[in-house]
């Protein structure tokens, strides 16, 4: 299977191809640099897997939630791919993305995701993997810090800005987790194992109908006429 993938919903943006199980990823380091560098880092993954776009099964983006403008980003830039080559796209939760990688790098297959959403709110959810991919338990809310719960999780990991930008309210969230990575946000890489999944199931969408999940109400991120 040959699959692209964006992440831009956090502060660290990534593009990633996955060929064959090959993957190959590049980083962006900061949010201003998402925009112009992203379709240039698409180009030099392609390029250099000998892949053209009209050989993929599919694109995958990180549907958030996170940064509006990060997702939006992300979005458009996979419409407007899937648009010109009829490929399918596949939206993945950027909280199960950072779950994954979690799962990935340190082994934790419980991990509660806990993302700054700025107005002193915070996105979140917990996961568990079952046979490699990150699964919601329950649903992704956004809610005050005071409202982030581990209750009914087992032996879990705390992952996601949220535990640094509002570390006394959830100070005692955290105390309860076998290890806090405050610094862990997701990664394209980390989209495939979800992605892969859902493609296979059949869930891919056309471009027109693969959106961002913002989780906050329309008033709040689109733009006064």
């Amino acid at each position: 299977m040959k699959l692209l993938a964006f992440e831009t919903s956090s502060r660290t943006g990534s593009v990633a191809l996955h060929v064959d199980g090959v993957v190959r990823q590049e980083m962006i380091a900061t949010p201003r640099e998402q925009t112009e560098r992203l379709l240039p880092l698409t180009a030099g993954l392609l390029n250099g897997a000998g892949v053209a776009l009209r050989d993929l099964d599919a694109i995958a983006f990180g549907r958030g939630p996170g940064s509006f403008t990060g997702l939006r980003i992300a979005a458009a830039v996979a419409q407007g791919l899937g648009l010109a080559t009829g490929l399918l796209l596949l939206p993945v939760s950027s909280l199960a993305a950072t779950a994954q990688g979690l799962w990935r790098t340190h082994g934790s297959s419980n991990t509660l995701v806990c993302v700054d959403a700025r107005m002193g709110e915070v996105y979140w959810a917990a996961f568990e993997v079952r046979s490699g991919l990150a699964r919601v338990v329950g649903t992704e809310q956004i809610t005050g810090p005071g409202e982030v719960t581990g209750a009914g999780m087992v032996s879990w990991s705390a992952a996601g800005n949220g535990f640094d930008v509002h570390g006394d309210a959830l100070a005692g969230v955290a105390a309860q987790a076998n290890g806090v990575f405050e610094q862990a946000c997701p990664k394209a890489i980390d989209l495939f194992p979800l992605a892969l999944a859902d493609l296979a199931a059949g869930k891919g969408r056309a471009p027109e109908e693969a959106n961002p999940a913002y989780l906050r109400s329309e008033s709040a991120w689109k733009p006064a006429k």
